[in-house]
C-alpha cells in the first residue's frame, strides 16, 4: 500500500508545472529563433525591413496567442455557469439575424457573411440616429406631442405629430448644436415620412395625412434642421425659391464681372507689354465705363482676382513687343526702366520729348539727349547739322535735358525772354552747363545771322522746384519739369507723385501721345 501526504504531491505537482512552462518556453525561443533565422537569410532585404518584418511576425504571433487564451478563458466561463455552447450559439445567430433585419430595414446593404464592416457601419448609423433622435426631444414635456423614435429587436417603429409652435426654437437651437454633416442623412432616413421606404412603420392612432403635412426642411447653406408646420411650406418654399434666384443672379453677375476683368487685362498686357503701368484704379474706372455701376465697396473682391490673373498671364510674356513712333523705337527692356526706382534710358527720354514737341504743336524744341556729351567733345562743329531743319529762334521755348554720367538735369532757354534757366532735382548749381548752351545758342544766332540773339541772355537757376529724396528718379523728374514747361503748367508735383507719373509716362510712350493729367 503506497501512501502520499498532501505536501510531498503538491511539491511534485509544482515541479512538473515548472518543467511543462520550461518546455514550453524552450519551443516558443526555437520557433521564434527559427522565424527571425528565415528573416536574416533574405539577403535581398535591408536592415530595417528585415526589423519591420520581424516586429509584424512578433505581432501576428501575440495576436495568436491572446486569441487562444480569449478561447479558453470563455470556454471556463461558460462551464463555470453551465451554459451550453449550442445554444449559446443559436442566440449568437438569432441576434445577428436581427440586427441584419434592423440594418436593412435602413436600407444599408449588408453583403453577405464576410462584409463584416458594411454591418458595423450600418450598426453604427442605427445608433448614432437612434442617439440624435433622443437629443432633438430629450427636454421635451410629456403633455407636448413630438417624434419619438422606438428600436427593439431590429425593428424600428416612429410616432410622429404636431410640435408646438413654442418648441420650434427650441429644436432648431439643438439641432444646430448637432455636427449637421455627421448626422443629416441618418436623421432624414429616419424622420422622413415615406415610411415605406425606409422600413419604417407608423402607429395607426396618428393620420397619414398628417403626417404628409407634417414637413422637415434642411437648410442647404447651413444644414440645420428646422421643422415647417402645415401652412407655412409653400411660403417657405417660395422664400427658398426666391433666395436660390438670388443667388444664382449673384453667381452670374460675378462671373461676368469676372470674365470683364479677365479681358481687360488681356487687352492692356497685349497693348503694354507688361503690367508695368497698370494701377488698381485703371480696374476700378474700366468696371465703371462698362457697367455705368461706381465698384469701389467692391475692392476686396476684384483686386485679388485682379493679382490672380496677373500672376497666370505674366509667364507668357508678349514676344518681341516694340513701341514705333518715328524714328524712335523702344523695346520692353527700355520700357522696364520705367518699373519700381530704375534709372531712365536714352531712348524713353528721347522718345518722351517727341511726344511733348507734338503736343506743344512743335512751338518747343526738345534737343536729344546726346546733343550736350556730343557739344562737349566735338565743339559746335559736332552738333552743327543737328539743327539743319529746325530753325531753333522761331521756337519759344529749348529743352536741352543733360546727362552728367550718374546724374540727369534739364537747361531750359526761354527764346522770347532770352532767358536760360537751369533746372536741377537735387538742387545742384551747375551753371557751367547752363553757360555752355548760352555760348552755342550766340553761336547759333551767328551762323543762322539772327542778330538779335547774339547778346542780351542771363543765366539764372531756379530753386523752388520739385526735389526728389532718392537717388534713381532724377531722369523722370526731367521728364516731368519738360512736360509741364512745354504745355504752360505750374511744378506742383513731389516724390510721392513720382510711381504714378512713372506708369502715366509707360502709357503714353505706348500709346504715342500724352494724356491729361489724373
Amino acid at each position: 500500500m503506497l501512501s502520499c501526504d498532501p505536501p510531498s504531491l503538491t511539491l511534485n505537482l509544482s515541479k512538473m508545472h515548472r518543467a511543462q512552462n520550461h518546455w514550453r518556453k524552450a519551443k516558443h525561443l526555437k520557433t521564434k529563433k527559427g522565424f527571425v533565422s528565415s528573416i536574416n537569410g533574405v539577403s535581398h532585404l535591408s536592415r530595417r525591413a528585415k526589423r519591420r518584418l520581424h516586429f509584424k511576425l512578433q505581432l501576428w504571433m501575440w495576436r495568436k496567442r491572446r486569441e487562444k487564451c480569449r478561447f479558453w478563458t470563455l470556454r471556463a466561463k461558460k462551464r463555470a455557469c453551465g451554459i451550453n455552447s449550442s445554444s449559446c450559439l443559436s442566440e449568437k445567430t438569432q441576434s445577428q439575424k436581427s440586427k441584419s433585419k434592423a440594418v436593412s430595414s435602413l436600407g444599408c446593404d449588408t453583403g453577405g457573411s464576410e462584409d463584416t464592416l458594411g454591418r458595423q457601419n450600418c450598426l453604427l448609423k442605427l445608433r448614432e440616429s437612434v442617439s440624435l433622435s433622443e437629443t432633438f426631444f430629450a427636454s421635451s414635456s410629456s403633455q407636448n406631442r413630438v417624434t419619438s423614435t422606438n428600436v427593439s429587436a431590429g425593428n424600428v417603429t416612429m410616432t410622429t405629430a404636431a410640435v408646438p409652435s413654442q418648441q420650434r426654437d427650441t429644436l432648431v437651437q439643438r439641432s444646430e448644436m448637432t455636427d449637421s454633416s455627421k448626422h443629416s442623412h441618418t436623421v432624414e432616413a429616419l424622420l422622413s415620412t415615406d415610411s415605406d421606404a425606409c422600413g419604417l412603420t407608423s402607429h395607426s392612432k396618428v393620420p397619414r395625412t398628417l403626417l404628409l403635412a407634417q414637413r422637415l426642411d434642411v437648410d442647404a447653406s447651413s444644414g440645420h434642421l428646422t421643422t415647417v408646420p402645415p401652412g407655412e411650406g409653400q411660403a417657405a418654399n417660395r422664400d427658398t425659391d426666391e433666395r436660390s434666384k438670388v443667388s444664382s443672379q449673384a453667381d452670374a453677375s460675378l462671373k461676368v464681372l469676372t470674365e470683364d476683368i479677365h479681358e481687360f487685362l488681356e487687352d492692356f498686357y497685349r497693348i503694354y507689354g507688361s503690367f508695368i503701368p497698370l494701377r488698381k484704379s485703371d480696374v476700378l474706372t474700366h468696371l465703371k465705363r462698362r457697367f455705368n455701376t461706381d465698384f469701389s465697396d467692391r475692392k476686396d473682391l476684384i483686386f485679388p482676382e485682379v493679382t490672380k490673373y496677373q500672376t497666370a498671364i505674366i509667364q507668357t510674356p508678349v514676344p518681341s513687343f516694340q513701341v514705333v513712333y518715328k524714328k524712335h523705337t523702344l523695346t520692353l527692356d527700355d520700357l522696364s526702366t520705367l518699373a519700381d526706382q530704375n534709372w531712365l534710358n536714352d531712348q524713353v527720354m528721347n522718345m518722351y520729348g517727341e511726344l511733348i514737341m507734338e503736343s506743344a504743336r512743335h512751338k518747343v524744341h526738345f534737343l536729344n539727349s546726346f546733343f550736350h556729351r556730343q557739344l562737349m567733345t566735338k565743339g559746335y562743329d559736332g552738333v552743327k547739322r543737328w539743327t539743319k531743319q529746325v530753325d531753333l529762334f522761331s521756337k519759344s521755348l529749348l529743352l536741352v535735358p543733360i546727362h552728367l554720367e550718374v546724374h540727369w538735369c534739364l537747361v531750359t532757354a526761354d527764346i522770347v525772354q532770352k532767358k536760360i534757366c537751369l533746372y536741377d532735382s537735387q538742387g545742384n548749381a551747375l551753371r557751367k552747363v547752363a553757360r555752355n548752351i548760352l555760348k552755342y545758342l550766340m553761336t547759333e544766332a551767328k551762323e543762322k545771322k539772327q542778330i538779335a540773339f547774339e547778346s542780351g541772355w542771363a543765366v539764372s537757376f531756379d530753386e523752388k522746384i520739385p526735389q526728389q529724396t532718392n537717388e534713381n528718379d532724377c531722369g523722370v523728374f526731367v521728364l516731368e519739369y519738360s512736360r509741364c514747361l512745354a504745355l504752360g503748367k505750374a511744378l506742383q508735383f513731389s516724390q510721392k507723385d513720382i510711381p504714378k507719373i512713372r506708369k502715366r509716362i509707360y502709357k503714353e510712350l505706348c500709346d504715342c501721345e500724352l494724356h491729361e493729367q489724373d
